[in-house]
């Protein structure tokens, strides 16, 4: 995820106005063309390395290309970083031929459209605008057709954090991830950013009380509405949120504010005084 940090610090530079999340910033991205080129190269980098990794679980063999009888393998001991690696092509070849995840053809076909680039750039050769949507639309390509669902929950496992005033350390990771699905979510269709997050397609989207507690607690302006209906069922009184992946009990009350539609509201809670008797749909405090 380092060429995404990469891209959305530079975007939350480069938004004097501080709504990155809405504001367009196409014009100042096409002053930036390294910024995007460099994370195209370093993407196309680390779906090579995940390909490699994947194939060494099974044989690190796998990766030499040319003949056997070139190995060393009778008294001419070479360190394995002198052998020749198979090239990207080939490599997916052999993940697929060997692994047990099938990759489907929209992502085989993606996946060469981003060698191809990145040949360009490393090249020189390249002449086209790219656009950040590009590298995030590829990112989620590799995580939801490559790397598979487990991809957010060892993400999770390592990802480094900022110390956030007045959170402890797992909402810290709450509040960084909120910001990481913000991103994908600008660039990504709604289809596509479920998916990348695990979510299924249907149900309406709610404010999370817990994360949006914590993004006030903290001084964030980022609105932290990924929580579902657990069951997506119109009497359910069961939320979860696919930030924090806690399950929170709602009650199902019409909104007091006139030109809400929502019916989905958080509990008084003295402990979650920001949220409190509130609307999961518009915010609007309720009476109590």
């Amino acid at each position: 995820m380092a060429l995404i940090d990469h891209l959305l610090k530079t975007e939350l530079a480069l938004d004097i106005h501080g709504d990155w999340v809405s504001n367009d910033l196409e014009e100042e991205w096409e002053n930036r063309q390294g910024i995007l080129g460099n994370s195209l190269i370093m993407l196309f980098l680390a779906i090579e390395n995940f390909l490699k990794f994947e194939i060494c679980k099974i044989d690190s063999l796998l990766l030499l290309a040319g003949e056997p009888s070139k190995w060393g393998a009778f008294g001419d001991d070479k360190d394995f970083e002198e052998l020749y690696i198979h090239q990207f092509d080939d490599l997916l070849v052999i993940h697929q031929e060997v692994g047990s995840k099938p990759i489907d053809a929209d992502t085989k076909t993606k996946l060469e459209e981003l060698r191809r680039k990145r040949n360009k750039y490393t090249h020189g050769l390249h002449r086209e605008i790219l656009d950040p949507s590009y590298i995030v639309e590829s990112q989620a390509i590799f995580l939801i057709g490559l790397w598979g669902p487990e991809w957010l929950e060892e993400f999770r496992s390592v990802m480094l954090t900022e110390p956030l005033y007045g959170l402890s350390n797992d909402e810290e990771e709450h509040m960084q991830l909120l910001h990481y699905y913000k991103f994908f979510e600008k660039y990504l269709t709604k289809k596509c950013f479920r998916a990348l997050i695990g979510m299924p397609e249907d149900g309406r989207l709610y404010k999370c009380p817990y994360c949006s507690n914590n993004a006030i607690e903290s001084g964030l302006i980022v609105e932290a509405n990924y929580s579902r209906l657990e069951p997506n069922k119109p009497d359910s009184t069961e939320l979860k949120c696919w930030v924090c992946n806690y399950h929170v009990e709602i009650r199902r009350d019409d909104c007091i504010k006139e030109d809400c539609p929502g019916n989905v509201i958080f509990p008084e809670d003295s402990y979650y005084e920001h949220v409190s008797n509130s609307c999961l749909t518009c915010g609007a405090l309720q009476h109590s």
